[in-house]
């Protein structure tokens, strides 16, 4: 009888959470990340200090049945302005359950006057940085560090993963990543919204941001995951950076769905949201084809 209850609390809470996403973001993360935390309650070594900046702190989910696990590091989206590391459990979740130790830090974001390209990149090389030098603490492998970004986040980890120079403020090189996984991410677009335009702008500086002007076959291995169903960041981004990475010689690997929204592409991480498309999945076998034996 009680896991029965369990059972149908949690499917009632999933229904109140889809229905907070439509309608209020952060209070569907809330009931969503709350009701995975009763569930499969998982420690979490929050709040952990990864540069001297006030929001420069990242979560840390270290995996429980894997030893010296391999690492991802998830950078969340939101636009360049919406969203935090603790809304993004699940997708730890998502990622502990495959054997991964998990760290998801925050970022600058607008309408902070900081917040323009490419502070947010240098935000996720420092933290980059400090789970080199601080993960094997945490259970975490530092050979193996994998990086993964949806939508803002992908671009975020495409750029420090193609333009070496964040890299280098930092003391570490492309050859410090094993592997990278872009999630519906706008990897080549024109600023056209108040908020890209702040973040992004001046207009003469928009080709900075564009990650096709870096593809130089240095890359670490990339696997880009989109959805034909996506109508928020258009498909040419995914189709256009695979096949630089190709014509460079780039470890790749592309993955395209049918039926994912652009949300949908994130929450579909999480084993509860999956149906025949596992995001998390492929992203885990495209990683693990690259850890060496």
């Amino acid at each position: 009888m009680k896991k029965w209850l369990i059972t149908l609390s949690t499917v009632l809470v999933l229904v109140a959470a889809s229905v907070w996403f439509i309608r209020d973001r952060d209070r569907g993360m809330w009931l969503l990340n709350t009701t995975i935390n009763v569930v499969n309650p998982h420690p979490v070594k929050s709040d952990i200090n990864y540069g001297e900046k006030p929001w420069q702190k990242l979560d840390i989910y270290p995996a429980q049945e894997v030893q010296n696990a391999p690492v991802l590091i998830f950078i969340h989206g939101g636009s360049w302005w919406h969203g935090r590391k603790d809304q993004y459990r699940f997708a730890a979740d998502a990622f502990t359950r495959l054997g991964y130790t998990v760290v998801v830090p925050d970022y600058i974001k607008h309408p902070s006057a900081e917040a323009t390209f490419p502070s947010f990149v240098q935000d996720a090389a420092a933290a980059l940085a400090w789970v080199k030098q601080n993960i094997s603490q945490h259970n975490g492998d530092q050979s193996k560090l994998f990086l993964a970004g949806h939508s803002a986040g992908a671009h975020t980890v495409a750029m420090l993963s193609t333009d070496d120079q964040y890299l280098k403020e930092v003391g570490l090189s492309e050859s410090d990543i094993s592997g990278v996984a872009g999630i519906a991410g706008p990897y080549s677009f024109i600023p056209d919204w108040e908020v890209t335009k702040a973040v992004f702008g001046p207009e003469s500086r928009y080709p900075l941001m564009d990650v096709f002007n870096y593809i130089d076959g240095n890359e670490p291995p990339i696997i880009l995951l989109h959805s034909s169903a996506d109508t928020q960041v258009g498909q040419y981004n995914t189709e256009g950076l695979f096949g630089l990475l190709q014509n460079n010689a780039v470890i790749s690997q592309k993955v395209l769905y049918s039926q994912l929204s652009h949300i949908d592409m994130v929450t579909h991480l999480h084993p509860w949201f999956k149906k025949e498309d596992d995001v998390a999945k492929d992203i885990d076998r495209f990683f693990r084809s690259l850890i060496k034996k």
